[in-house]
């Protein structure tokens, strides 16, 4: 082994600066710094559909001055959860149908053929759920406590995984060859996105999907990460006076939806987030363009 210059270095132990590393392991660590670099710089989407996201916003202020309440639709509340809980834990890999999960969830209903374990996975998302809207209805911001507790819920019955705790070891994505961050980073760079999106300035669609995006890049805990991470991205929206969304969960929606956190993680000096915020902004526009229809047919 050659003597090497490790100084540099921040994940290399003093063990190995001392001592030296194989060529195999400083590459990595060079690695490692060079893509954690990526939290340095603040996420923004240039290339975002800025039209559709003002319009948005334009018919929540709308909705808003007749009374729409996100948290208190309860003639589809039940729809709403049901729709959102099926196509996460789909995203997942779930293959309860849309009606097999209003059936567990409405009435504790067993699915023959399914395993026990899909059927613990939606009642967690659900009660995951419940515990979003009572936060948004309760004006409780997005914090580190809000967001072990949905954790906590959502991943309850998760193998490999400590609900409500952060990760304590190194993850790897076997899809992506961008690392996730080392646990000892994960509780700052939580406080860092959490302060981030409490002062952004940009549209509450962007900010909502950019800081789903950055959470999934953190990636902050042993399992459970994408189902959480889709529950903070409606705490975000509903906080904002905008309706529930769930992504697409039919094969060519999840392969987007992948696509759009793929895109950004990869891209370590830009942070662009244009395809995930457009990604949500057109389920939203689904979403809020029934609300409208419905305010106009009771004007008529």
């Amino acid at each position: 082994m050659t003597e090497q210059d490790l100084s540099d270095l921040d994940y290399a132990t003093g063990y190995e600066k001392m001592y030296g590393v194989t060529g195999e392991r400083e590459d990595y660590l060079r690695l490692l710094q060079y893509q954690l670099h990526r939290f340095d710089n603040h996420p923004a989407a240039p290339n975002s559909d800025k039209a559709l996201i003002e319009r948005l916003g334009d018919q929540r202020t709308i909705l808003a001055e007749h009374g729409f309440d996100p948290t208190k639709e309860d003639h589809i509340f039940e729809t709403v959860k049901v729709d959102f809980v099926h196509t996460t834990a789909r995203i997942e890999g779930n293959t309860l149908s849309l009606k097999e999960t209003g059936l567990v969830l409405e009435e504790d209903a067993v699915i023959p053929g399914k395993p026990l374990s899909e059927h613990l996975e939606v009642v967690d998302i659900a009660r995951a759920f419940d515990l979003m809207v009572e936060f948004v209805r309760n004006g409780t911001p997005v914090s580190e406590k809000a967001v072990l507790a949905i954790h906590e819920a959502a991943s309850a019955h998760l193998d490999d995984c400590e609900p409500g705790e952060y990760r304590w070891d190194q993850r790897y994505i076997s899809s992506s060859p961008i690392i996730p961050p080392p646990p000892a980073r994960v509780p700052q760079l939580m406080k860092g996105l959490i302060a981030w999106a409490a002062k952004a300035e940009g549209p509450a669609i962007e900010t909502a999907a950019l800081f789903h995006l950055v959470f999934e890049d953190i990636h902050p805990f042993q399992d459970g990460n994408g189902r959480t991470g889709r529950v903070l991205l409606n705490f975000m929206l509903m906080s904002a006076g905008y309706p529930a969304v769930s992504l697409k969960a039919d094969e060519a929606g999840i392969a987007a939806y992948y696509r759009a956190i793929e895109s950004f993680t990869r891209d370590i000096e830009g942070r662009n987030g244009s395809a995930m915020v457009d990604l949500v902004a057109h389920r939203l526009e689904d979403s809020v363009g029934q609300r409208m229809l419905q305010l106009e047919q009771a004007r008529s």
